[in-house]
This record gives structure tokens, C-alpha cells and sequence, in this order.
């Protein structure tokens, strides 16, 4: 028997190669040890019973099939050797049929993809113009007025935006609900989160109305909620909301600036500084995006599985932490299960295609992630961990080695992409964001937190 290869698909081999019936029979000693250490055999210490003694316990058979597993993960490595075929996820075993002479293995071999690489050189990416305008500056400063703004009542009839001092009762059957009955309760109209169609009942209102609605009762009354009641409110007072005026005397008492134009200008340059890190960021993902989005490639199904279980798994670590389930996060996150999976595919396939550049970029750029600078980023993360000790202790366990790596990778590639190309604004003028891209990445996701993910990711797989 030999090695025969098949492609199956683009990115797939299917894989045969025997195991003779010599190298079974060599292999059954250690597959009787091990067979041993799981069984009590009497007259023998645990893991001490010879080949004919466990073969009789467990039978040939079993002793036969755990020889050819222990062969398995050797024989296949020395194959895909020795035929230079790099898998890109764990092989499949497909099948193992007896013949003359031993078996015959079968294996799904993925491949990963191969990209022709865009052009990354010489490129304008279009970017949202981090320039503050006044505009933004006033609404900057409506938002501090109207902190600090007061409620004062009105006689007139109740508009939008205004505050409202409601009584409310509600009955379903005829029967009171009476977790649903406030006094005083002081409801801004407009603010949608109250009961349904309530802001529609309560505009035009004036002190002392009362107006009925027939509405759902909501989820915040809890054992309550669900099915329709019929809500009666009572209007206590109209109230508007009264802003400070704004001058140099309020800005010295209220803020910790002496002038309105202190303000001003210190609310620019905080609003500008978080523009720039928006629209470093904008840039960065567009640069990948755009080069991602010119990538012609079908991705193997079982890669793009093997990504949704690593992004499964690290949800699940991270939910396990706050000792929440995956229905409590898709009830927060309000997604059916069928949406969840398909984001989750969505992103897995995103993600491919992003490495698929990173890595042919990297080719292209010779970049190489250096033994020293693994060490250097490990060595942080685990002083950054609040438990060096745990935080390495997983690390081993799951080869973080490799997660580390693809994110340095990533981040020195992203370097590369991003300098060779302009941000411009929509009128095509350049930009200057050579300050803060460095602090941004493409697709970016806190390092730590990613790698952390991977390593769990892993630790899920061999559980």
C-alpha cells in the first residue's frame, strides 16, 4: 500500500496511507500499558499486566484499535511530511478500512487558501473629516447646560421634551395591576421607555387632564408584564426644562474653567483628539476592508467551522467568567439563536479573509514576528493579568505562543498596509493621522483580550 492523494476541492485533499499489521502488533504493548493503567487486572499492579493478559481482559480487538490510535497522530504526521502538506486546521479522519496486510487510513486534509494579493501600495482611503466644527462644539456645550438645567412648571398644554408629574393606574380584566400604580412619578416625554403609545396620549395634555390608553403591559413590571391593560394617567403638572445662561461667571462656578471660552476651547481640543482616534480607526479598517473586499477566494467549509468554534469557544470562556450563559448574552444582546449563528459566520468568514491579506502581506513585506518580541509581549500581558502565575500557567497549556504571534503579526503588518497609503477626506484633500494610527489596528480587538480568547479557544478544543 501507499500514499495516495486526491483533491477533493481547492483548498482540500483527501489523504490515504496504510499501517501495516508490523507496526500494529509493535504498537500494542504501549496500547496494553495504557489499557492497563485504566483496568484493575488481579495478581497485577495498575499499568503493569502484560500484552496476552489485557488482550484477554479487554479482548484482541480492543487492544488492536487502541494500537492503531496511538499509531495514528505519529503516522499522519510523517506523512503530511513527507508530501509537504501543511494543514490548516486538524485533519478529519474520514475513514479506516481493514485490508491485506494492515489498514487504511483516510483523512480530510483543509489547506489554507492561497490569495492573489492586492495592490496595497500607493492608495487613497477616503475618510470622515475629523475636523470640529462649531456646530459641534454648541451641541457639545447644550449637553453641560442641560446637566446642569432645572424643571420649572408652566401653565400651558404638554409638548415634546417636556417633563410631565403623571399618577398612574392600570387594570386587565377589570382586575387593578397594582405594581403598575406610581404617584408623582416625573415622566419626560419623548423618552419612549415608560408604556407603550404614552407620549402620543400625554402631548397636548395640561394640568389636571386625565387621558386612558390600552397598552402592553412592559417587561420592567416582570411577573406582570405582557398582555394588554387599559392605563389611567392623571396629569399633575407640566414641567419645561430651564438651561442656565451661559457666561463667563456660570462657567467659573459650575466647570473647572474661569470663561466660556475656556471651555470652548478645551471641549475642542477633547472633541478633536476623539475624532482623530475615530477616524484613525476608520482608517485603519478601511484599509483592510478594501483589500479584503478585492480577495476571490471560495474559504473550505471546515476552516471556516473550525473559526466559528475558536469564536464560540472564547465567547463562552469570557461568558463562563461572569458566570453568565449564551441565552442570557443573546437575551442582552436581543438575537435569536438563528441570527447569532450567522453573524457568527459572517464574522468567522471576515476574519479569514483578513488573514488571508495580513499573511500574504507579511510575504510580500518579509515581515517575521521575532522570538524576542513573544517574549517581551507575553511578559507584559501577564504583568498586566492581575495573575502572572494562572496567566501563564494557560498560556502553556494551550501554546498561546501561536495566538500571540498572529496578533504581533498582525499589528507589524497593519503598520505596513497602513503606511502605504493616504487618508483623505471627502473632498480629497490628505490627512495627517500619522500620530494615532499607530495606536490603532484594523478590525481592531483589544490584544489581550483576543489572545486570551484564542487561548481559551484552544483549552475548549482539547476539552
Amino acid at each position: 500500500m501507499t500514499v495516495t492523494i486526491t483533491e477533493s476541492a481547492p483548498f482540500e485533499r483527501i489523504v490515504r496511507f496504510p499501517l501495516t499489521d508490523d507496526q500494529i502488533n509493535a504498537a500494542k504493548r504501549g496500547a496494553a500499558r495504557k489499557l492497563a493503567g485504566e483496568l484493575k487486572v488481579s495478581g497485577f499492579r495498575r499499568g503493569r499486566a502484560p500484552l496476552p493478559v489485557v488482550e484477554a481482559t479487554v479482548g484482541a480487538d480492543r487492544v488492536r484499535r487502541e494500537a492503531i490510535d496511538l499509531l495514528l497522530p505519529a503516522a499522519l504526521r510523517d506523512v503530511l511530511e513527507g508530501e509537504k502538506i501543511s494543514p490548516a486546521i486538524a485533519p478529519e479522519l474520514t475513514s479506516l478500512d481493514d485490508v491485506d496486510g494492515g489498514v487504511e487510513v483516510e483523512v480530510t486534509v483543509t489547506l489554507w487558501p492561497e490569495i492573489d494579493l492586492p495592490n496595497y501600495r500607493d492608495r487613497t482611503i477616503e475618510v470622515t473629516n475629523p475636523a470640529v466644527s462649531e456646530e459641534r462644539l454648541d451641541t457639545e456645550i447644550a449637553a453641560i447646560l442641560e446637566e446642569h438645567g432645572t424643571v420649572a412648571e408652566v401653565e400651558r398644554a404638554a409638548a415634546a421634551d417636556d417633563y410631565v408629574s403623571i399618577n398612574v393606574e392600570a387594570t386587565r380584566g377589570g382586575d387593578p395591576v397594582e405594581v403598575a400604580k406610581v404617584e408623582d412619578l416625573l415622566y419626560e416625554l419623548g423618552a419612549g421607555d415608560y408604556i407603550e403609545g404614552i407620549d402620543a396620549a400625554l402631548e397636548g395634555a395640561e394640568a389636571g387632564d386625565e387621558v386612558e390608553l390600552v397598552a402592553p403591559l412592559p417587561e420592567w413590571l416582570e411577573d406582570e408584564s405582557g398582555g394588554e391593560a387599559l392605563f389611567k394617567v392623571k396629569v399633575n403638572e407640566v414641567k419645561e426644562l430651564v438651561l442656565p445662561d451661559l457666561d463667563d461667571e456660570w462657567v467659573d462656578e459650575n466647570t473647572e474653567f474661569e470663561t466660556v471660552d475656556e471651555l470652548r476651547e478645551a471641549l475642542r481640543e477633547a472633541v478633536a483628539s476623539a475624532r482623530l482616534h475615530a477616524v484613525a480607526r476608520e482608517y485603519g479598517d478601511k484599509a483592510l476592508a478594501t483589500l479584503r473586499d478585492q480577495v476571490e477566494v471560495e474559504l473550505p467549509e471546515a476552516l471556516v467551522r473550525s473559526e466559528m468554534d475558536n469564536r464560540l469557544h472564547g465567547l463562552m470562556h469570557r461568558l463562563d467568567e461572569a458566570e453568565a450563559t449564551l441565552d442570557d448574552y443573546l437575551r442582552a444582546a436581543e438575537i435569536a439563536p438563528d441570527d447569532f449563528i450567522a453573524a457568527l459566520e459572517h464574522q468567522a468568514r471576515r476574519a479569514l479573509r483578513n488573514q488571508l491579506v495580513l499573511e500574504a502581506v507579511a510575504e510580500a513585506e518579509e515581515i517575521e514576528v521575532t522570538k524576542q518580541e513573544v517574549a517581551e509581549a507575553v511578559s507584559d500581558m501577564a504583568a498586566d493579568s492581575g495573575d502572572a502565575v494562572a496567566f501563564m500557567k494557560r498560556y502553556r497549556e494551550t501554546d498561546g505562543q501561536v495566538a500571540v504571534t498572529r496578533v504581533i503579526l498582525r499589528d507589524k503588518v497593519m503598520g505596513a498596509i497602513l503606511s502605504n497609503a493616504q487618508p483623505v477626506d471627502e473632498d480629497g484633500n490628505p490627512l495627517d493621522l500619522s500620530l494615532h494610527v499607530a495606536e490603532v489596528g484594523a478590525d481592531v480587538v483589544d490584544a489581550e483580550s483576543e489572545i486570551e480568547a484564542a487561548m481559551a479557544a484552544e483549552m475548549g478544543d482539547e476539552q
